[in-house]
């Protein structure tokens, strides 16, 4: 999916959910995926199902001759008062592989997220570019690593039958003056 495209996607989605949020007497309305009311096994990160049809995304692809430094996406982040962190911006760089974005991401931590993936028939990258979103965008926690990055986890839990049978915390790491996404990986939790 180009940019544009995921861009665009990105839009509709989000005025979709606009559009919904006035329509219920009691609070928001959602679809039931993103409500995480999803049929048989799936992966779930804090009230959002994983749905890998509409979570797609072809990273790799998009940044395939491009440079380190170049944006692949930017995304929102949440505020985290308790560390003094307003709401802002973490860009999402197709970096390099012994440094840091998303060829970082996708050198070390592959097998991982494949973990994931495996579970519910998806693909790696759709996995971890859900956990990502979801961790920026609703962070089960927020810590201070080093003075200058943040870590935003979100607890994603793999569901079968009702029940919660495995779980991970996914960890990204966020520059702090940067704003830049450094590394995401998940921990299994015991």
């Amino acid at each position: 999916m180009s940019r544009a495209a995921l861009r665009t996607a990105v839009a509709l989605t989000s005025s979709a959910v606009v559009l919904l949020a006035g329509c219920s007497a009691t609070g928001p309305a959602a679809p039931p995926s993103a409500a995480g009311q999803a049929d048989g096994p799936h992966l779930r990160a804090e009230g959002v199902a994983f749905d890998p049809v509409a979570h797609d995304v072809d990273p790799d692809a998009e940044c395939e001759g491009r440079g380190g430094r170049e944006a692949l996406a930017v995304l929102d982040r949440a505020a985290w008062p308790e560390l003094g962190v307003p709401a802002g911006d973490a860009v999402m760089r197709c970096g390099n592989a012994d440094g840091a974005g998303w060829r970082h991401i996708a050198d070390g931590h592959t097998g991982d997220f494949g973990e994931l993936a495996e579970l519910v028939g998806a693909e790696w990258e759709d996995v971890a570019w859900f956990a990502i979103d979801r961790a920026l965008e609703q962070p089960t926690q927020v810590e201070e690593y080093r003075e200058d990055i943040l870590n935003y986890d979100v607890l994603v839990e793999h569901v079968d039958g009702g029940e919660t049978t495995r779980s991970w915390m996914v960890t990204v790491g966020v520059g702090l003056g940067s704003g830049q996404v450094i590394t995401a990986f998940p921990d299994e939790q015991r």
